[in-house]
Order: C-alpha cells, then sequence, then structure tokens
C-alpha cells in the first residue's frame, strides 16, 4: 500500500497530542494520515490511562504556560463542536479544583507563592479556610486547614476526547491507521519522502512525531545522524472509586499529599498517581495501590472504603532534556517536526499544541 499525496501530513501517534494536531490540520484543509501502534485511545498511552483534569499551568514554562491558556481557552467550545459533529461526548465539564494544605505552613506556602502565580497570569482563585472547604466538600478530612480553590479547572473523559478528535480528522478527510506500525523512513538526505509501516509506505511531505513515551524510540529510526530524543517512560498507577449511595460526592478536582483525586459525571472518583521509573512495564503493583490507598485515605477519607471499580497504569512520556517539551522542527532533518514528552500535561497542553503544529504547517 502506498498512500499520500504532496502537502501530506503523516502523524505518528494518535493520543491526544497526535489526535489534536490531526484535528487542527485537517480543519484547515490539509491532507493528514494518522499512524497509531496500538487501537485508538486504549491504554497503556498515556491518553487512554489519563485522569484527564486540566488546569492553568501557573508558574511553568512560558512556553508550557501560554500554550496551556491556549487549549483551556479553546477547549469548551471544542468540545461542543466535537459532539455535534461526531456524535462522540467528550463529557467536558469545568468542576474546579482545590489544592489542600494539611499544615500551617503549607496553607501560608500556598498563599504567599502559589496564588500571586495564578493572580499573574489573570485566573480567578480563592482562599478557603478548612471549614469552608468541608461546606463545599464533606469527603475531605477534618486535618484539612485551608485550600486554594481554582474555579477555572476543567475535565473530560480522556478516551472520549481523543476518540472524538479521531472521528473529526476522518469525517474532514484525513486517514487514520489504528494497529500499523511504524518501522523506518525513507530519507533523500535531510527530508523524509515517506514513513515506512506494517501496512507499507506512506508518501509525506512532512511528518509529525507526536506518539507519547514511544516518541525516542520512532525518532531513533531516522538513523545516527539525527540527534536522540531524550524522552522515556514513566508508570503511573490509578484507581476508581465507586461511591454507593450515601457516600458524600465529591465536585471538585482535589490536589494534596502529592496525588488528586478527580471527580467524574458518572460517579466515580479517580485517584492517582504512581510515578513509577520502570521502563514499559505495565504491571499494577501491590506497593502502586497501597500507595493509592493510602492517598486515597489522606485526600477523601470520606469516600476512601467505598468499593474501588478498577485499577489500571499507563505510561507519560517524560522529557529529560533542557527547557519545555518540544513542539517544533526536529533538529537534523529538513521536515520533520516533534511534539511530545509533555507527561502528566498533554492534555491540558493539547488543544494548543495542536494549534501550534498547524500553524507551524501552514505558515502562520
Amino acid at each position: 500500500m502506498q498512500i499520500g499525496t504532496s502537502g501530506h501530513t503523516v502523524i505518528i501517534g494518535a493520543g491526544v497530542i497526535g489526535a489534536a494536531i490531526g484535528q487542527s490540520l485537517v480543519s484547515r484543509g490539509q491532507s493528514v494520515t494518522v499512524v497509531e501502534r496500538g487501537l485508538i485511545a486504549a491504554k497503556p498511552g498515556a491518553s487512554g490511562a489519563s485522569a484527564a483534569l486540566l488546569e492553568p499551568l501557573a508558574g511553568a514554562h512560558p512556553e508550557l504556560r501560554d500554550t496551556a491558556q491556549r487549549a483551556l481557552a479553546r477547549l469548551p467550545g471544542l468540545c461542543r463542536d466535537l459532539l455535534a459533529d461526531t456524535g462522540i461526548d467528550p463529557q467536558w465539564s469545568r468542576p474546579g479544583s482545590m489544592v489542600l494544605a494539611s499544615r500551617e505552613r503549607d496553607a501560608t506556602w500556598l498563599r504567599t507563592f502559589r496564588m500571586p502565580m495564578f493572580h499573574e497570569i489573570g485566573e480567578p482563585v480563592e482562599w478557603l479556610t478548612g471549614h469552608q472547604a468541608r461546606v463545599i466538600e464533606p469527603a475531605i478530612g477534618s486535618h484539612v486547614v485551608g485550600a486554594l480553590r481554582i474555579p477555572s479547572t476543567q475535565s473530560v473523559h480522556a478516551p472520549g476526547y481523543v476518540r472524538a478528535l479521531i472521528a473529526d480528522v476522518t469525517r474532514r478527510g484525513g486517514v487514520v491507521l489504528a494497529e500499523t506500525v511504524v518501522t523506518g523512513f525513507r530519507r533523500d538526505g535531510l527530508t523524509v519522502r515517506a514513513v515506512v509501516t506494517s501496512v507499507g509506505e506512506i508518501l509525506c511531505d512532512r511528518v509529525v512525531i507526536a506518539c507519547g513515551a514511544w516518541s525516542g524510540q520512532v525518532a531513533s529510526l531516522l538513523g545516527n545522524d539525527v540527534p536522540a530524543v531524550p524522552i522515556s517512560p514513566q508508570r503511573g498507577q490509578i484507581l476508581a472509586i465507586a461511591p454507593t449511595g450515601g457516600a458524600p460526592r465529591v465536585s471538585h478536582v482535589l490536589h494534596g499529599a502529592g496525588g488528586y483525586a478527580v471527580p467524574k459525571p458518572n460517579g466515580t472518583v479517580l485517584v492517582g498517581a504512581t510515578h513509577d521509573n520502570v521502563g514499559f512495564d505495565q504491571s499494577l503493583t501491590p506497593e502502586g495501590f497501597r500507595f493509592l490507598g493510602t492517598l486515597a485515605h489522606d485526600l477523601v477519607p470520606g469516600i476512601a472504603d467505598e468499593p474501588v471499580r478498577h485499577v489500571w497504569a499507563g505510561f507519560r512520556p517524560i522529557w529529560e532534556g533542557s527547557g519545555p517539551p518540544p513542539v517544533g522542527p526536529l533538529p537534523g532533518t529538513e521536515n520533520v517536526i516533534i511534539a511530545a514528552g509533555h507527561g502528566a500535561i498533554g492534555l491540558t497542553v493539547s488543544a494548543g499544541v495542536g494549534e501550534v503544529v498547524a500553524d507551524l504547517v501552514t505558515g502562520r
């Protein structure tokens, strides 16, 4: 099989970054093929496993912060349009979030340092006493002495959001090849002429590598003359609690004790996550389950003993180079773009990264 024409972009990876790039490009009339090694929005990719909390990146590198602001501003309308156009519901919501302080020194740090970071980017936040926080969120514990509330925090159902983006790519004439492995590239000097896959060659005018934790491996197929892309996998284990009828309902995303609790529209609460540097080992571990159980008791003791619906793991793509994760031309090539390594914030920045790459491709 050989597909692709002049002006054709091949995107490697159909996780949230690759899917968002594909959707942005086809929305501008570009010819696109998206290649995905597995099923769409499936684990162990980060997008299939994500708890999907999307928060302003106050205090982050300016480039990341600005991309996140662009993404978060675009997301509500994008999700609304995706539902109308594809029939797939990304389950967008704006639950807001609270950063919980269990010690007075933590509360002081949040008020003194974190609150001004949000003010600097124009994000409204408010300080709650422990009592005020418990009135709003009865599931949190009596040990909480205060909370920083961030009303603008958004959430989606990560697999649904990715599937909706991919459905829009195909609806607009793009090609999506799932369960298709990239095995190499056909090059002419610094220019890639075709992507070689398990189903044949795909001719291209440009390539976007956006396959998450696998991006470094795929980039290495370009050859030894292209600098290595230092992106590695980090396993994150997450559990879903299914509170029964008598349990207090969690309405905000909650941060604290080194983790988070994310409520979903179906009533489940996702608690995560571990940060395991074990390569591509997808195993669920007793140590991870114990950590998540302890985290649930620290964050939401009111529901921590409710039934666990399921536990899973996925791989965050961790950028180990200097500066922010790369979104731009890959050194040593003429027509390859890299967009990967965003770790736990891929969903947060995805709609912005899609537009940034589309700007690069279309010359805006």
